[in-house]
């Protein structure tokens, strides 16, 4: 409860809500766009010339398709989250008489709310998960460092509303969900893994890697493995079956507004898998995950400490992170534009989450002296964390253009002490368009 205290104080305190570009901007204008489109404007194709969508002020973000369509740029996951806030801010823009167009402060302060909505849930599950290997005071440490010690405080109280927290609740509660599935396979459970996991992928298909967790937990042999899911046939039928019914909207949508079932939103965006970036990703001045997220090296140290213990769990969790690594490092803009540090791995943060709690428990048994030293680092990298927080928020961390220079130039530094002008002339900007074609600095 201390995580998500503090979070909405923090966001009842930044009110982003009230700010005219807040929280329905950027990457969640695009997330968000299907439910006003579908639900206010009854126009998800977006050509209908008696609605005037400037009317509001706002913007979809669209992609021409090839038969001239306007089509989402994203996929529908995330507005089918949002969607129980927005129909209850649209209710309440309504009685009230707010504006009813679908990004007036009611519905930015719905989006927030189901941030901290998604953040408790996934929380107590990831609690929940985690109960079944740890201590309670090893859970509760692990929770504090993960929730304060990592840019995913970042994108619980500053950039709200972008996937990354909803996906840590979802991946939360597959892990849970996981283990109890494998220890009795019910209806029940089967329906919400297939749920969560279609969710999950609907959201960002590369998250169809995470899947290796639950297909791998606690695996003895292949043989072992497939005989189980052989008797159990009839429950993974059920988790697949209702995976793919949560896609059946976005196919839908996609062959209304294209002609195509399956259509690939993101045009000459891509991968490029014999590129990948990373050293870059790890540890550029940029956006290097290590170096902005430097507790999360002790994870790392926990699952090498897990491998050299033969933990059953071991293979499930860094099989998975270590190929969804890779392949975010592969992406076209392997930076991911705007944002504080490495921001997608928040994604598969439950799973890192156990390397982190392993290595914390491993450390409750070394002698008095070593434990202390060892705790009291990992909470000055979680002070560290939250000053670099206030830094991205004062805009002294740039988005996308950190360098080395400009990184050592603000550090420790607050902008009482340093402007953003005076930052500028130490600042490298990538070259998006370039990137897209593969030269990628």
């Amino acid at each position: 409860m201390l995580l998500v205290t503090v979070s909405a104080y923090t966001i009842f305190n930044l009110k982003h809500w009230n700010k005219e570009e807040g929280i329905i901007a950027w990457d969640v204008v695009s997330y968000y766009g299907y439910l006003p489109a579908a639900f206010i404007y009854d126009d998800v194709s977006l050509e209908n010339p008696n609605v005037k969508f400037d009317e509001y002020r706002h913007t979809f973000w669209m992609e021409k398709a090839k038969n001239g369509a306007k089509v989402f740029k994203t996929s529908m996951g995330m507005s089918i989250l949002y969607s129980p806030f927005f129909f209850a801010s649209h209710i309440y823009s309504i009685v009230t008489e707010a504006e009813p167009g679908g990004y007036s402060p009611p519905y930015r302060f719905g989006v927030a709310m189901s941030s901290l909505f998604y953040l408790l849930l996934g929380l107590i599950f990831l609690k929940k998960f985690l109960q079944e290997f740890f201590s309670e005071k090893v859970i509760a440490l692990t929770l504090l460092l993960v929730g304060l010690g990592t840019n995913f405080y970042y994108y619980t109280v500053i950039a709200v509303g972008m996937p990354h927290i909803y996906l840590f609740c979802l991946l939360s509660m597959t892990a849970y969900f996981t283990v109890s599935w494998y220890k009795h396979p019910k209806l029940k459970t089967s329906l919400c893994l297939g749920l969560l996991i279609g969710l999950m992928v609907l959201i960002r298909p590369t998250m169809l890697i995470v899947l290796i967790f639950p297909i791998l937990y606690n695996v003895i042999s292949v043989e072992e493995r497939l005989l189980f899911f052989k008797k159990n046939f009839v429950n993974v039928l059920i988790v697949f079956l209702v995976a793919c019914l949560v896609w059946v909207p976005q196919i839908a949508y996609w062959k209304v507004v294209t002609g195509n079932y399956l259509y690939y939103s993101y045009s000459e965006e891509g991968f490029f898998f014999t590129d990948p970036q990373i050293l870059n990703a790890l540890f550029s001045f940029r956006k290097g995950w290590l170096l902005y997220t430097p507790i999360m090296a002790f994870a790392l140290i926990g699952f090498a400490m897990m491998y050299k213990k033969k933990e059953k769990m071991t293979l499930s969790l860094i099989m998975p992170i270590v190929i969804y690594f890779y392949v975010a490092s592969c992406w076209w803009d392997w930076w991911f534009g705007g944002s504080f540090g490495y921001r997608t791995m928040i994604d598969v943060m439950p799973l890192l989450a156990v390397g982190l709690a392993f290595f914390i428990k491993e450390v409750f048994n070394v002698q008095k002296v070593l434990k202390i030293s060892f705790l009291s680092f990992l909470f000055l990298l979680l002070g560290f964390n939250l000053f670099q927080t206030r830094q991205a928020h004062e805009g002294l961390i740039h988005h996308d253009s950190m360098t080395k220079n400009a990184y050592f130039k603000i550090f420790f530094k607050l902008q009482k002490q340093i402007s953003r002008e005076e930052l500028k002339p130490y600042l490298k900007a990538p070259d998006y368009e370039v990137a897209k074609k593969g030269k990628r600095d």
